[in-house]
């Protein structure tokens, strides 16, 4: 079994015809730690049960992401602006008539006009009830479709661009290991004539002890270790770019860039050489990219 690398980003958008009601539904997505769904309905309030339908659906197709669904009421722009209107009339002249009721000499103007017409229609609006589901349902699925249709066409980009910096890893960690393999033996080396020069100018030291103190340095300066398991971690991350099975990849994929950053920090931290020191340092630079794009990463 294979997964999809995906993006978090995406957007769909959907129609539904209720009656002689038209609902649009949208649906758009955002970077998140987790899972987060909000359902929000302009121009109608939605019965608690189509809310929970809506939450369902998306929780069992996406694992991570912040999620906006918004579901309202749509007209065709000829037909909003003639209720629009007849709508003014009717609330100018209920307002000017409590203006003369009341004596006020103002007259009533069309910003105090559109003030009520705009609280009207922020309103609560028509219920949609339960029994709409049904017929909304395949606009829920279709606007989810389209969000989800989204997120894998950028999810493989993002994949490409990941894929690239793994590469550019595993080869600065080839180069890291070829130069890193000389440095202990010829700092022992070098420390080594350095002591038996002092042995030399100094009577009664020790040459096993000299030898001694030579090992552990080179010991001190030997990351063969950090390079086993920095080629274990990015061979595991190819492994998740290439689709390894895996729930939420993009957590697995933050996980072990950061255990790849602890294993260069300590590998640049032993290793005593210029050339080592650049690498790492290019290292991180494209480490840290490969961790910002994996944010964007379900």
């Amino acid at each position: 079994m294979t997964s999809t690398l995906v993006s978090m980003t995406g957007f769909g958008r959907a129609r539904a015809v209720l009656g002689s009601r038209a609902v649009r539904v949208e649906m758009r997505s955002l970077n998140h730690r987790g899972l987060d769904v909000k359902v929000r309905a302009y121009d109608l309030r939605l019965a608690p049960e189509i809310e929970i339908e809506i939450l369902r659906m998306i929780r069992g197709q996406l694992s991570r992401g912040a999620v906006t669904v918004g579901v309202g009421e749509e007209t065709s722009d000829e037909a909003g602006a003639l209720l629009d209107a007849q709508r003014a009339r009717q609330v100018h002249a209920m307002l000017d008539g409590l203006r003369r009721e009341l004596g006020l000499p103002q007259p009533v103007d069309l910003a105090t006009v559109a003030a009520f017409l705009g609280a009207a229609r922020t309103g609560a609006g028509a219920e949609l009830p339960a029994s709409c589901w049904e017929a909304l349902r395949p606009a829920v699925a279709a606007a989810l479709d389209g969000l989800l249709a989204m997120r894998a066409t950028e999810g493989a980009v993002l994949r490409a661009d990941l894929e690239r910096r793994q590469a550019n890893l595993l080869a600065l960690v080839e180069r890291i290991a070829g130069l890193a393999a000389a440095v202990p033996g010829r700092a022992a080396r070098q420390l080594g004539e350095r002591l038996a020069g002092l042995a030399t100018a100094v009577p009664g030291i020790d040459p096993a002890r000299l030898a001694q103190e030579a090992a552990v340095l080179a010991e001190r300066l030997d990351v063969s270790e950090e390079i086993v398991r920095l080629r274990a971690h990015l061979a595991h991350l190819g492994r998740l770019l290439g689709g390894e099975a895996s729930e939420a990849p993009g957590r697995r994929i933050d996980f072990l860039a950061q255990e790849i950053a602890r294993e260069i920090n300590t590998l640049g931290g032993k290793v005593q050489d210029a050339t080592v020191a650049a690498l790492v340092v290019e290292g991180k630079a494209e480490l840290e990219k490969l961790r910002e794009q994996a944010q964007n990463v379900e």
